[in-house]
């Protein structure tokens, strides 16, 4: 999943916060100019990662009901239909999404963006937007823009358009949500606290770091924060210890390697022992224990289903 956001993201690091292996679907569309992205999985997750420069990234919550399958977007809970993320001044993507939110990301170069707003004569009106809010809700975004993009995905496969006219519709459609007043509300991003930042970290260097075991005296040095400060940060974000976002993300390093025959000879490892010692796993046992308690199988199951599979191709 990470190598697929990092294409249109940087340092992407994804962690499912609970238990079980993550499935569903991540694509992206590109198209002559901007690029759309839609995940949807089965499990609520926190992903996090850095901006590339020039670009704006406009978000939406494309699920039936907002109000029960919400997400949170730089610490701010959105239940209802609305665009976010916009800002552009954000450096970074923070975002936490429930099982049954279906997110979809679309992103425009900036001057791309800013010839049209002027080609539409809209540019000082949504120029004002982008630069002091993140989210703007109003009737035409949920009777319009989620529409449309809800169809749109649905009918990718069999759809007779071409790129250049569906880029024209979202660009036209996502102006019209920024210049229309019907019932418009706006907020900001909140301001992250200093364990926030730290949590996020957390999970950035677990990711980024594959191959290194982490004990919680290495982070705290690491990120210069205190056992507390680290402890209550991470429980706040993600409802876990510090040492639970490294075993998880771990973890399924380790069960994404386990499935990937290809990921394993490009690293020169083969079986569980050699997989699980890769990733800084050093007790076989206690590897063991945690991989079922993760997974609900064990190690060698996961492995098996993987060769069978290969086998019956």
């Amino acid at each position: 999943m990470e190598s697929i956001l990092n294409r249109q993201l940087i340092g992407a690091s994804v962690l499912p916060l609970e238990r079980g292996g993550l499935n569903g679907v991540v694509q992206i569309l590109p198209l002559v100019n901007i690029a759309l992205v839609l995940i949807d999985l089965n499990k609520p997750v926190s992903f996090c990662a850095e901006r590339k420069p020039g670009k704006y990234h406009f978000s939406i919550n494309l699920s039936d009901n907002p109000t029960r399958d919400s997400l949170v977007a730089q610490g701010v809970s959105i239940t209802r239909p609305a665009i976010f993320g916009f800002n552009e001044h954000l450096k970074d993507l923070d975002l936490q999404l429930s099982a049954g939110c279906r997110f979809c990301n679309v992103i425009v170069p900036e001057s791309f963006f800013a010839e049209k707003l002027t080609e539409f004569g809209y540019f000082f009106d949504v120029k004002d937007v982008l630069s002091n809010f993140n989210i703007l809700s109003n009737t035409f975004v949920s009777s319009h823009f989620a529409l449309y993009l809800n169809e749109l995905w649905q009918n990718l496969p069999s759809l007779a358009l071409t790129p250049k006219l569906i880029e024209q519709e979202v660009l036209s459609t996502l102006i019209e949500c920024f210049v229309s007043h019907d019932d418009r509300k706006v907020g900001v991003a909140l301001a992250r606290r200093e364990r926030h930042e730290a949590a996020l970290q957390v999970l950035a260097l677990t990711n980024s770091s594959p191959t290194k075991p982490f004990e919680i005296q290495d982070l705290c040095s690491i990120l210069h924060q205190s056992r507390t400060s680290l402890f209550n940060g991470c429980k706040e974000k993600f409802k876990m210890s510090p040492l639970q976002v490294v075993r998880r993300v771990r973890l399924h390093q380790v069960r994404h390697a386990l499935m990937d025959a290809e990921f394993c000879i490009e690293n020169n490892i083969s079986g569980v022992s050699d997989i699980a010692s890769y990733f800084g796993f050093i007790g076989r046992s206690h590897f063991a224990r945690y991989y079922k308690n993760e997974f609900l199988e064990m190690p060698r199951q996961t492995l098996s289903n993987r060769r069978y599979s290969q086998q019956t191709f």
